[in-house]
């Protein structure tokens, strides 16, 4: 799955129909699927590789993003991103 530069402020306007319904499922707590984790992982590589994001801990963010598993990875992946002041979703 790849993504053009999506507007991070928007990940809800997905047209591929494959991101909004994981993202939504995260943020409901929902039961997630490997094919939700690959899409948030995707969208989030994408969002925090965005030239307007720099520092120490922004390089942190793109060094780990890759490794993104499991929705204890994203939300503790999350919570790094919000100490930037990284806020994809």
């Amino acid at each position: 799955m790849s993504y053009s530069r999506p507007d991070p402020d928007f990940w809800m306007y997905d047209t591929r129909g494959v991101l909004r319904p994981a993202v939504r499922a995260y943020l409901k707590g929902k039961p997630m699927t490997a094919k939700d984790i690959a899409a948030i992982r995707t969208f989030l590589r994408v969002w925090v590789f965005a030239p307007e994001f720099d520092g120490d801990g922004v390089e942190a963010l793109r060094q780990t993003v890759d490794g993104l598993a499991s929705r204890e990875a994203i939300e503790e992946w999350l919570a790094m991103a919000r100490k930037e002041w990284v806020s994809p979703l």
